[in-house]
């Protein structure tokens, strides 16, 4: 369990296997650990509040719809989360798809989170306090693609460099980022 997230007496665990069996009441328990850092994410990508509330409400409706193909071997619930809250909140500004005043399940079928085409964001559970710490480069290249939601051609090009390139620095930023998070 990460500092700071209070899971109201459950383990990611229990509150996973809890949702899994279809026991809606764990995602008011979830929401509440959740929704916060979530937020911040969304926030980073979205500008407007409303719109930010809007995908904050689908992503936790995407959870609940696709938390069956969790795997907590991969990623912790919490990182698997903000995979889902980025792409749904790269996808809301992309295409525009809210408007103020609009009800998100007023629309098509829910967004599906995607991570970004080159890099594996799934695991990522950064935030941009995370990211003092590195190296310039490795500092800028994770700002450009997780929290300005640039792809990696995009990014490499900002930063005069190749997309294998740009790939070596974004594990080097990984490998900083778990280092010190064990440390």
């Amino acid at each position: 369990m990460m500092p700071g997230i209070d899971l109201q007496g459950e383990t990611e665990q229990s509150l996973v296997a809890a949702l899994q069996q279809g026991r809606q009441e764990m995602l008011g328990k979830l929401y509440d650990a959740y929704a916060p850092t979530m937020m911040g994410v969304i926030n980073r990508i979205v500008q407007q509040h409303e719109l930010a509330e809007q995908v904050l409400q689908e992503t936790f409706v995407a959870i609940w719809e696709r938390i069956g193909i969790y795997d907590a071997s991969k990623d912790r619930l919490l990182t698997w989360g903000l995979a889902i809250a980025r792409g749904i909140a790269l996808e809301a500004v992309k295409t525009n798809r809210y408007s103020p005043g609009t009800n998100p399940s007023d629309k098509q079928p829910a967004l599906r989170a995607t991570p970004d085409k080159n890099v594996p964001l799934q695991h990522n559970g950064i935030v941009k306090k995370d990211l003092c710490t590195l190296p310039p480069l490795e500092k800028k290249a994770l700002e450009l693609l997780y929290l300005q939601g640039r792809t990696c051609t995009e990014t490499a090009g900002e930063l005069n460099m190749t997309v294998d390139a740009l790939r070596n620095i974004v594990k080097k930023a990984f490998t900083h980022l778990k280092a010190e998070k064990t440390a």
